[in-house]
């Protein structure tokens, strides 16, 4: 989130934090570099998608597509899976090959330096603060920056690749994943090959499927439910942080945030769950020497009352538990299709197994490294509301008591004129 300091409107930032526009939503967002670069492994061009680089994201998966389906890679690379090494090498194109090595090469190493610089870039738009225009209208679109649900936007990828990026906002991602998915849909046989697995027809599954384009679905179709809840949950930030931006600004025009000084009498709000800290806290800040009467301490009531197992609309930071997950679905999936492929449930059912394993054995090797930071419970939220009127002289033991005492969060501004 931006920095305290708000940053005066009468200098132009330098740094982006986002952009809206009818042609989609996109934000400098930090990403763990290295989470990029399996994407970039798993498909060229994907992490690159994945930073918010749509347009070289859009040149690499093009170029897969069109080399890798003349070198007949996909093909070599089931065969060679399979044992059948010399049906492999013989189903290469050489010329093409030779071709494919340095762009792939490149977009992995180009996707993990730009996660890097992406990273700085976002922390220095902290810093200067910039707006963000929350809308934008043309004749032929509105796009208004709103807050989503991501399991939504999940789901509609689910159903079909696309439809989720459409529903984030993204008008031109959209519908590039949608007419990339129909068109390798079609020259894979796979709407064919699905009908004839899920009525157990899995030696005529195997029959019509074509190897070669249908191998790439299964990275597609990962990367696309994927990336279309990072979409939602990036807007949803983007959008947390133009309010902060108008908060302040409205703050500052209208005078709340006047400078103070040890004179000043200022009011520090801080919120609370339920537990002893509350009462903890009101005797050390009585101890600091603040009259009983100007510490207010009171409950909120809670407007949804209902228990969360998750979150829908929540805030995150660049690092996600799914990450490993997705990349491991992506993985297995396509270990999955390529096994199927002379196995007896044929390609279908087992990708749909890989997929499974794979996102559970990717989140499993996410709860064992990050098992110590993990916080299965719900976002935390405020119960107890605490405000308490001062002397500045107080204030930063005041906060300090507030950070040690676990408070939600907090705010100070000085006493307001005319307040008694």
């Amino acid at each position: 989130m931006p920095h305290q300091k708000f940053q005066s409107a009468a200098i132009k930032p330098r740094y982006s934090k986002g952009q809206i526009s009818v042609l989609g939503i996109n934000s400098v967002y930090p990403r763990t570099p290295w989470v990029t670069a399996w994407w970039s492994v798993v498909f060229p061009g994907f992490g690159h998608m994945f930073l918010g680089k749509y347009l070289h994201g859009f040149v690499l998966v093009i170029w897969e597509l069109v080399v890798n389906n003349q070198a007949n890679l996909n093909r070599g690379i089931t065969l060679s899976f399979l044992g059948r090494f010399e049906e492999a090498t013989a189903q290469l194109n050489q010329d093409w090959v030779l071709l494919y090595v340095a762009v792939y090469v490149f977009s992995v190493w180009d996707s993990y330096r730009s996660a890097v610089e992406i990273n700085k870039s976002h922390a220095l738009a902290e810093v200067e603060d910039a707006p963000v225009t929350p809308s934008d209208i043309s004749f032929f679109e509105i796009s208004i920056l709103d807050k989503k649900n991501p399991w939504v936007g999940t789901v509609w990828s689910m159903l079909s690749p696309g439809l989720g990026q459409l529903y984030s906002g993204s008008t031109v991602v959209g519908t590039f994943v949608l007419a990339w998915w129909i068109f390798v849909c079609h020259k894979a046989v796979a709407i064919r090959t699905w009908l004839y697995s899920f009525l157990g027809d899995f030696e005529g599954a195997s029959a019509v499927v074509d190897w070669q384009w249908f191998l790439f679905l299964p990275s597609m179709y990962v990367f696309a439910v994927y990336q279309a809840y990072t979409s939602v949950n990036e807007n949803n930030i983007l959008f947390d942080i133009e309010q902060i931006r108008y908060l302040r600004a409205r703050a500052e025009s209208l005078g709340h945030l006047r400078s103070i000084t040890e004179n000043t009498t200022v009011h520090i709000i801080a919120t609370f769950e339920h537990s002893p800290f509350v009462e903890i806290v009101i005797h050390d800040i009585e101890k600091l020497g603040v009259p009983p009467q100007d510490i207010v301490a009171l409950p909120l009531s809670n407007l949804d009352s209902r228990p969360h197992v998750v979150d829908s609309i929540h805030r995150v930071d660049g690092r996600s538990m799914l990450d490993g997950a997705m990349v491991g679905a992506a993985i297995f999936m396509v270990l999955g299709t390529i096994y199927g492929f002379v196995w007896h449930w044929g390609p279908v059912i087992w990708a749909l197994i890989g997929l499974v394993g794979g996102f559970f054995l990717g989140l499993a090797v996410e709860f064992a490294l990050n098992k110590k930071k993990i916080n299965f419970s719900s976002a935390r939220k405020s119960e107890v509301i605490l405000e308490v009127t001062c002397s500045a002289s107080l204030q930063a033991q005041l906060i300090n008591v507030l950070k040690k005492r676990q408070a939600a969060g907090l705010a100070v501004m000085p006493r307001r004129e005319g307040v008694s």
